[in-house]
Protein backbone atom coordinates (compact mmCIF):
# COMPACT_ATOMS: atom_id res chain seq x y z
CA UNK A 1 0.00 0.00 0.00
CA UNK A 2 1.28 3.31 -0.70
CA UNK A 3 0.88 6.65 0.52
CA UNK A 4 2.31 8.86 -2.14
CA UNK A 5 -1.65 8.86 -3.82
CA UNK A 6 -2.79 11.78 -1.89
CA UNK A 7 -6.67 11.06 -2.38
CA UNK A 8 -5.86 7.42 -1.41
CA UNK A 9 -3.78 9.10 1.81
CA UNK A 10 -7.02 11.58 2.28
CA UNK A 11 -9.69 8.14 2.41
CA UNK A 12 -7.78 6.59 4.85
CA UNK A 13 -7.01 9.36 7.38
CA UNK A 14 -11.42 9.42 7.05
CA UNK A 15 -11.13 5.87 7.99
CA UNK A 16 -8.76 6.10 10.81
CA UNK A 17 -10.86 9.20 12.23
CA UNK A 18 -15.19 7.65 11.58
CA UNK A 19 -16.20 6.68 14.66
CA UNK A 20 -17.41 3.51 13.55
CA UNK A 21 -17.71 1.13 10.43
CA UNK A 22 -20.12 -1.47 8.98
CA UNK A 23 -18.59 -4.99 9.28
CA UNK A 24 -19.49 -7.43 6.50
CA UNK A 25 -18.97 -11.37 7.07
CA UNK A 26 -19.89 -14.31 5.32
CA UNK A 27 -22.13 -16.99 7.28
CA UNK A 28 -21.38 -20.59 6.64
CA UNK A 29 -24.15 -21.07 4.95
CA UNK A 30 -23.71 -18.15 2.56
CA UNK A 31 -25.79 -15.54 3.96
CA UNK A 32 -24.00 -12.00 5.06
CA UNK A 33 -24.05 -10.58 8.62
CA UNK A 34 -23.26 -6.92 8.70
CA UNK A 35 -23.09 -5.00 11.88
CA UNK A 36 -21.41 -1.46 12.96
CA UNK A 37 -18.47 -2.03 14.84
CA UNK A 38 -16.03 0.44 16.82
CA UNK A 39 -12.79 0.00 14.76
CA UNK A 40 -8.93 1.40 14.26
CA UNK A 41 -6.52 1.70 11.62
CA UNK A 42 -3.38 0.97 12.47
CA UNK A 43 -0.12 -0.40 10.20
CA UNK A 44 -1.92 -0.47 7.41
CA UNK A 45 -4.71 -2.78 9.29
CA UNK A 46 -7.79 -2.60 10.14
CA UNK A 47 -8.37 -3.56 14.05
CA UNK A 48 -11.71 -4.45 15.76
CA UNK A 49 -12.10 -6.23 18.91
CA UNK A 50 -15.16 -8.28 19.30
CA UNK A 51 -16.95 -11.19 21.52
CA UNK A 52 -15.41 -14.34 20.52
CA UNK A 53 -18.35 -16.44 20.77
CA UNK A 54 -19.61 -13.42 18.35
CA UNK A 55 -21.89 -14.32 14.39
CA UNK A 56 -18.20 -12.16 13.19
CA UNK A 57 -15.97 -14.09 15.06
CA UNK A 58 -17.58 -17.50 14.10
CA UNK A 59 -18.16 -16.51 10.40
CA UNK A 60 -14.46 -15.46 10.25
CA UNK A 61 -13.39 -18.95 10.83
CA UNK A 62 -15.19 -20.39 8.46
CA UNK A 63 -14.47 -18.11 5.77
CA UNK A 64 -11.67 -15.00 6.58
CA UNK A 65 -13.57 -12.57 3.77
CA UNK A 66 -15.07 -9.07 4.92
CA UNK A 67 -15.89 -5.90 3.91
CA UNK A 68 -15.67 -2.97 6.10
CA UNK A 69 -17.31 0.09 4.96
CA UNK A 70 -18.13 3.75 6.50
CA UNK A 71 -21.58 4.73 7.29
CA UNK A 72 -22.14 7.59 4.86
CA UNK A 73 -23.05 6.40 1.66
CA UNK A 74 -23.05 10.33 -0.31
CA UNK A 75 -19.01 9.35 0.57
CA UNK A 76 -18.63 6.42 0.23
CA UNK A 77 -15.20 3.98 1.70
CA UNK A 78 -15.33 0.50 1.34
CA UNK A 79 -12.54 -1.99 2.07
CA UNK A 80 -12.46 -5.60 1.34
CA UNK A 81 -10.22 -7.86 2.80
CA UNK A 82 -9.84 -10.77 5.06
CA UNK A 83 -9.81 -11.13 8.91
CA UNK A 84 -7.78 -13.35 11.38
CA UNK A 85 -7.78 -13.61 14.94
CA UNK A 86 -4.28 -11.35 16.39
CA UNK A 87 -4.01 -11.81 19.85
CA UNK A 88 -1.12 -10.41 19.44
CA UNK A 89 -1.91 -7.37 18.56
CA UNK A 90 -4.04 -6.67 21.80
CA UNK A 91 -1.44 -4.87 23.59
CA UNK A 92 0.05 -2.25 20.60
CA UNK A 93 -3.77 -1.56 19.97
CA UNK A 94 -5.54 -1.15 23.56
CA UNK A 95 -3.87 2.41 23.66
CA UNK A 96 -5.83 2.89 20.22
CA UNK A 97 -9.14 1.77 21.36
CA UNK A 98 -8.68 3.58 24.61
CA UNK A 99 -7.37 7.30 22.96
CA UNK A 100 -10.58 6.90 20.18
CA UNK A 101 -13.33 5.46 22.58
CA UNK A 102 -11.88 5.31 25.99
CA UNK A 103 -11.98 1.76 26.31
CA UNK A 104 -9.49 0.14 28.22
CA UNK A 105 -9.55 -3.43 25.80
CA UNK A 106 -7.17 -5.08 28.31
CA UNK A 107 -9.99 -5.10 31.41
CA UNK A 108 -12.96 -5.84 29.09
CA UNK A 109 -14.03 -9.70 29.88
CA UNK A 110 -16.85 -9.68 27.20
CA UNK A 111 -14.87 -8.11 24.04
CA UNK A 112 -11.87 -10.10 24.18
CA UNK A 113 -10.79 -11.24 20.71
CA UNK A 114 -8.63 -9.04 18.67
CA UNK A 115 -9.60 -9.43 14.74
CA UNK A 116 -7.22 -7.97 12.29
CA UNK A 117 -8.23 -7.23 8.38
CA UNK A 118 -5.79 -6.73 5.99
CA UNK A 119 -6.97 -4.50 3.32
CA UNK A 120 -7.09 -6.24 -0.27
CA UNK A 121 -9.08 -3.74 -2.16
CA UNK A 122 -10.46 0.26 -1.30
CA UNK A 123 -13.11 1.28 -3.13
CA UNK A 124 -14.36 5.19 -2.72
CA UNK A 125 -16.71 7.74 -4.34
CA UNK A 126 -18.31 11.19 -3.22
CA UNK A 127 -16.63 14.25 -2.01
CA UNK A 128 -13.61 12.85 -0.57
CA UNK A 129 -12.18 11.62 -3.86
CA UNK A 130 -13.04 8.32 -6.55
CA UNK A 131 -11.20 5.48 -7.60
CA UNK A 132 -10.23 1.92 -6.85
CA UNK A 133 -6.97 0.83 -5.03
CA UNK A 134 -5.80 -2.95 -5.27
CA UNK A 135 -3.22 -4.00 -2.46
CA UNK A 136 -1.02 -7.34 -2.49
CA UNK A 137 -1.34 -7.21 1.23
CA UNK A 138 2.53 -5.80 1.59
CA UNK A 139 3.59 -2.56 3.21
CA UNK A 140 4.05 0.25 0.50
CA UNK A 141 3.34 -2.11 -2.47
CA UNK A 142 -0.06 -1.69 -4.49
CA UNK A 143 -1.55 -0.30 -8.12
CA UNK A 144 -4.07 2.07 -8.63
CA UNK A 145 -6.77 1.72 -11.11
CA UNK A 146 -9.38 4.61 -12.13
CA UNK A 147 -12.93 4.11 -10.91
Amino acid sequence: MTNDDPVLARLLDKLAQAQACWFSSVRPDGRAHLAPIWHVWHNRRIYVVTQAGSVRARNIQANPAVSVALPDPMNVVIVEGTARPAPEAAAEIQPLFAAKYKWDISTDDDYTLVLEVTPHKLMAWGADGEGRWHFDGEPDRGRTEPA
